[in-house]
Order: C-alpha cells, then sequence, then structure tokens
C-alpha cells in the first residue's frame, strides 16, 4: 500500500493517510484538498518522467548521460511542488514524504524552492542505479552495432529490438516504483477549456493564434498537460459511441452500460465534425448546439465522461484525479457520474482521488458501497433486486476506499469502520448548518 505524508506545506498543516485505490477528499474550498491529491500525483508521475527520458534516449541514442538526467528528474520534482502549486512553505519547514513500499520512499524537506532537501530510500536509490547501468550498456552495444555496415533489413530489425529494449526498461521501471498506473489529472474549470479549444480552431490570424498558444504555455501544468490531452482525445469522436464500441470490440453488456450512462449524464451525445472541426453535442441525429454554446454542466462534465470512455475502450490501467467532478451538475447527475466513476474504478483495477465541495457526491458513493455489501453474497432474483437498483458493475468494495474531511483544524477520516460507509453526520454537516439558521430564525418568527 501507498502512502503519503505532508506537513507544513502549503494549507496543509498535517496529512497523513494510505493512498486507497478511491480516495475522497471533502471540506471548504482552500483547505487543502488540492494540495493533497496534486502531491500524491506528482508522486505517482515520477515513474512517468523516467519513462519519458528512458524513450528519448533509446531513440535519439544518447543514454551516456542517463545518470545524470535520472538525478535531474528526480531533484527536478522538489522544484515543481513549488511552481505547480504557487506556494510557499511554512516558516517552521515543511515535509513531504511518498511511500511507493516500506522500503521504497522518496522524502522532499526545507524551508523554500533554494533550501529543500530530497532524500532516496537506500531501496529504491539501489534499483534506479541498477536500471542505469542496464540502460549504459545496451546503450554501449546499441552503439557498437550501429558502428557496422548494415543492410536495410538489419537496420529495421535494430529499430524493432529498440522498442522491444524499451518495453522491457518500462517493466522495470513499473516494478521499481510498484506501479502501473498511467497518471491523469482532470482539473476544475473545464467549462472554460471548452470555449477556448473551440475558439483555437477559428483563429486565421497567425499573430493572434500565436498569442493564444503562448497564452497556453503561461498556464499551470496541470491545466496545460489536460488541455493537450484533451486536444488528442477529441479526434476520436468523430463518429457515435456505438461505432467506437463496435469498432474497439469491447464486451457488448459493457458497452451498453457506457453509453446509456454518457447520454443520460450528457443528455446527449458529443461529435467532433472535421468539416469546420467544429465540437457538438448531438440531441439526436439532425439537432445538435456547438460545445461553445452547450450549458456549463454540459462543458464541465463532457471531458470527464469522454476521459473515462476512451480509458475503458483502450484497456489502459489509469490512477486518475478528478476535481470537483460535481460542477454545474444537478444532484441527481451527480450521482449517475459517480455510477459512471465507480463503473471505471473496477476496470483494470484503475484509481482515483475526487475532491469534491458536494455532499450528493458522498451519498451516491454511500449508494454504492451499501449495493457492494447487500448484493455481494446475494444469487438469482435477490442479487437481481439489487443490481435493478444499482448496476451491479459499480458496486464499490468498502476495503478500496477511504475519505477524509479536510479543513483549516486539519484532516480526519470520515469512514464508519464498523458499517463500513461515509459517516452521514459528515454528509449533513452543511445542510444541519443551513437548517439550524432556518431554524433560529423560524422561532423568531412572531
Amino acid at each position: 500500500m501507498q502512502r503519503i505524508s505532508i506537513e507544513n506545506f502549503g494549507p496543509v498543516k498535517k496529512f497523513e493517510a494510505d493512498v486507497t485505490d478511491i480516495m475522497l477528499l471533502i471540506g471548504p474550498q482552500a483547505s487543502g484538498k488540492s494540495t493533497i491529491s496534486k502531491s500524491i500525483f506528482i508522486f505517482k508521475s515520477l515513474k512517468d518522467e523516467i519513462l519519458n527520458y528512458i524513450y528519448v534516449y533509446v531513440n535519439v541514442n544518447a543514454l551516456e548521460n542517463f545518470s545524470l538526467s535520472l538525478n535531474n528528474t528526480i531533484n527536478d520534482m522538489g522544484r515543481k511542488f513549488f511552481t505547480y502549486f504557487g506556494i510557499e512553505a511554512d516558516r517552521k519547514g515543511f515535509t513531504l514524504k511518498y511511500q511507493y513500499s516500506n522500503e521504497k520512499y522518496i522524502t522532499i524537506s526545507g524551508s523554500s524552492i533554494y533550501n529543500q532537501k530530497i532524500k532516496i530510500s537506500s531501496t529504491l536509490e539501489q534499483e534506479l542505479n541498477l536500471l542505469g547501468t542496464e540502460i549504459l550498456n545496451y546503450r554501449i552495444i546499441s552503439k557498437e552495432q550501429r558502428k557496422k555496415s548494415k543492410s536495410l533489413e538489419e537496420l529495421r530489425e535494430l529499430e524493432s529490438e529498440k522498442r522491444l529494449q524499451f518495453n522491457h526498461f518500462k517493466s522495470i521501471v513499473y516494478n521499481i516504483f510498484e506501479e502501473t498506473h498511467s497518471t491523469v489529472f482532470i482539473p476544475a474549470g473545464r467549462n472554460l477549456m471548452s470555449t477556448l479549444a473551440e475558439q483555437l480552431q477559428h483563429i486565421n490570424n497567425p499573430d493572434t493564434l500565436d498569442y493564444f498558444r503562448k497564452s497556453l504555455d503561461t498556464l499551470d501544468y496541470f491545466t496545460k498537460s489536460f488541455i493537450e490531452r484533451i486536444d488528442l482525445l477529441r479526434y476520436n469522436f468523430a463518429v457515435d459511441l456505438n461505432n467506437l464500441i463496435e469498432i474497439e470490440d469491447i464486451a457488448s453488456d459493457i458497452g451498453i452500460d457506457l453509453s446509456k450512462l454518457l447520454k443520460k449524464i450528457l443528455k446527449g451525445e458529443y461529435r467532433f465534425n472535421f468539416d469546420g472541426e467544429q465540437e457538438r453535442i448531438y440531441f439526436n441525429n439532425n439537432q445538435y448546439v456547438k460545445l461553445q454554446y452547450a450549458s456549463s454542466g454540459q462543458q464541465e462534465s463532457v471531458w470527464i465522461l469522454l476521459l473515462i470512455f476512451r480509458y475503458i475502450l483502450d484497456g489502459t490501467s489509469v490512477f486518475m484525479v478528478f476535481e470537483e467532478p460535481e460542477a454545474h451538475l444537478y444532484p441527481e447527475t451527480q450521482s449517475d457520474i459517480v455510477e459512471l466513476i465507480g463503473l471505471f474504478t473496477n476496470f483494470y483495477h484503475n484509481q482515483i482521488i475526487i475532491t469534491t465541495h458536494s455532499p450528493y457526491i458522498l451519498s451516491s458513493f454511500n449508494n454504492l458501497l451499501y449495493a457492494y455489501q447487500v448484493g455481494k453474497d446475494k444469487v438469482g432474483n435477490e442479487r437481481e433486486a439489487v443490481e435493478s437498483i444499482v448496476n451491479s458493475k459499480s458496486w464499490i468494495d468498502p476495503d478500496r476506499i477511504s475519505a477524509y474531511f479536510i479543513s483549516e483544524n486539519g484532516c480526519e477520516s470520515i469512514i464508519d469502520e464498523e458499517l463500513k460507509l461515509i459517516k452521514a453526520e459528515k454528509i449533513d454537516s452543511a445542510s444541519s448548518i443551513i437548517n439550524n439558521k432556518f431554524n433560529d430564525l423560524f422561532n423568531l418568527d412572531d
């Protein structure tokens, strides 16, 4: 089990928890939910940064400096905690520790971007050094092979061997970090990105286009990487969902469930039109609205829906962070999107973190947790009765989930260990405060 520990960093005074498959973080704004989720994301993304270096070096034959680049990658991670967050550490000093396993961890501590120390556990350091040695040995052998005169077919074989060798290194990196999930961050404010993406397609003036693209470069890392991802994603949806499901040969029952949920949540179907590069939400074959004119709820949810759909079709194992998936959505639709996320987590053992302000999100997760407990041992008609209320593909095993209330006073688990549910009093706390004010006013009414 991986574990995160944060002390005196940004708004977070102290937080320590296992990184479970499903983590829910709820609390007031500016309480530290995003700091926690982004910290976990950065640590989990380290393996991807290392793989990017390996891929470049294997393909451009420049592996002599790999060990130096590996050290730079790890050192850069420390700087990211300041440049990506835009915050300064507490004067008392900060500590960030991430455990990939009991014997493999990284600790970042200090008082500022210029005064920080990175410590890697001896086991993790040793395994990374062995990886570096193996890559350098491969580079020496590869360089010698290329010095010799080669036929076209021999060169093709070398290229094929290069791809196999990269996959071998990739497997080693996954084993080192005991992690195979691709990392995806879905930030808040997604409706703005929908509008921006549409406008960028129709800018014909090169100077104006260049200005907009430079503006994208000023965005924070999480938003920029998300925009780059959806820019690739949208071209996959030039045909309707049913055609995509047939093309990818996904199991029919899963495909039907996916398609129904996406259409129900979006109140239509997203499609990318290559004719003029227009993005549209279709209500039927003839009626549609351009994405930039769609409702804010549709603009906020569309990229969550399409990313989940695409990754399930791809069969990719993913660690995904969702910031405020409830944004601009009616409570009933919030429940639907939680059911979709539950389905997503049950494929390929996907992992998620959700930051939210919504009690409806927590209540909806309780439904999935309780459905699992009620239905897991039932058979026949009794199981079908449970499945008629909550699709079994979305049921959540309580052993996979954790939930925390984050506030300026600290962090606390809100899982009832006996009931294996999220504590009802935490879900209803905001409503209780509002209702109490009404009751106080009612008592003063003559």
